[in-house]
């Protein structure tokens, strides 16, 4: 019973002991109990720009602009041509019925912005003659008159090609001209006793022409007809820029 007893108090004395430890440290570290605080709203913000892929965007109509027509180049100045020369050369066919054709050719070598002449030919004798009467000076009277007597005389006709070219121009690999191109022959006859003098056929032609160089080109035909036989002229030209 004594030895409980004194194991009471010696519990009893130990809590006492506790008890007067425990103000002393609460007193030296007193712990503070915050209250919890509410989260603070934040201010609306502007949203952040969203990403749209190109094909999603919205397109805006773009106003058509139509493209002014450019002018037409001016026509390149005399000044900017080229300086060289050109070969013209000429060629004439003359075909009479079914004979063999007969060619002239005249060649003429002309100076950029320049001009020139040609006279190729002959001059062909073409006879005439006339009856003359006799003079009766000398013959006795009463006898007959003497028959006239014939006199033959010449004129000369000129036959051949002539070429006249002006305002000629070089532009590139092509020359512009005025040219000019007579031609004429000479159409005997054959000794058929009718005495019919020769006839002479002509072929005369203004031209303005555009030819590329080394390029021949048939810038003229005739076709007539006398004494039932068909004459026929072609006219050829060639220009040859000389570099």
């Amino acid at each position: 019973m004594n030895r409980r007893l004194a194991l009471i108090l010696a519990f009893v004395c130990a809590a006492v002991l506790q008890a007067s430890a425990m103000p002393a440290a609460a007193q030296e570290s007193p712990q503070t109990v915050k209250a919890a605080i509410p989260p603070q709203t934040q201010p609306p913000t502007a949203a952040a720009p969203v990403n749209v892929p190109p094909q999603a965007r919205p397109t805006v109509a773009q106003p058509q602009v139509t493209p002014r027509p450019e002018p037409a180049p001016a026509p390149k100045p005399t000044s900017e041509y080229e300086a060289a020369n050109v070969k013209v050369e000429v060629t004439i066919t003359y075909q009479v019925g079914n004979g063999a054709p007969v060619k002239r050719m005249a060649t003429l070598t002309v100076a950029d912005q320049g001009r020139g002449s040609l006279r190729s030919g002959n001059q062909v004798a073409v006879p005439s003659t006339t009856f003359v009467p006799t003079t009766q000076a000398m013959k006795p009277e009463g006898s007959a008159p003497a028959p006239p007597s014939p006199l033959t005389s010449f004129t000369y006709k000129s036959v051949g090609l002539n070429l006249d070219a002006n305002r000629v121009y070089i532009q590139g690999n092509k020359t512009r001209m005025e040219l000019s191109v007579e031609f004429s022959a000479i159409d005997e006859k054959p000794a058929d006793g009718s005495g019919r003098p020769p006839s002479f056929p002509t072929f005369s032609q203004n031209l303005t022409l555009v030819l590329e160089s080394g390029k021949p080109v048939i810038v003229g035909q005739s076709s007539d007809v006398v004494d039932n036989v068909e004459r026929k002229q072609t006219v050829e030209v060639k220009a040859t820029i000389l570099r």
